[in-house]
């Protein structure tokens, strides 16, 4: 059997060594240097605020829901397979969620709160939606 693996020179493995570990940190530090964009949002009266949002493709968005309603329940859904979306979050009456989320494809989605009480329209039906125009990477 034949070695095909040559073995280096131990003085070049230091500054091998070094350069690798140059990009590792290069990379983290860019990863750390990149902020998450928050949006927070408040559910409350059956309606969002604000309930149309704008975000790009391919970078992640940290929603933070807060429920201004005392009693009231409501949910965050938002189910769009193409663009990789797939949330359901409950926020208890007076109580913030956060969730961050990852659109991969652009278009125009619709969210809404899917509570609903027996024998009472749901919360979708009295106007709790709304709107997320995921743009195209780089363009907004």
């Amino acid at each position: 059997m034949s070695r095909c693996i040559t073995r280096l020179p131990p003085r070049l493995l230091m500054p091998i060594f070094m350069i690798f570990a140059g990009m590792v940190m290069t990379t983290l530090q860019v990863l750390a240097a990149t902020p998450v964009r928050s949006i927070p949002m408040q559910l409350g009266d059956y309606h969002f605020m604000p309930d149309t949002l704008t975000v790009p493709s391919g970078e992640t968005v940290r929603l933070e829901l807060t429920n201004t309603d005392k009693v009231t329940p409501h949910n965050f859904t938002l189910k769009a397979e193409t663009a990789g979306l797939n949330v359901d979050v409950d926020v208890s009456a007076g109580k913030t969620e956060v969730v961050d989320i990852t659109p991969l494809a652009p278009g125009t989605y619709k969210f809404y709160c899917n509570k609903k009480l027996l024998f009472m329209k749901s919360h979708r039906d009295r106007g709790m939606e709304g709107t997320m125009i995921v743009a195209p990477a780089g363009s907004e």
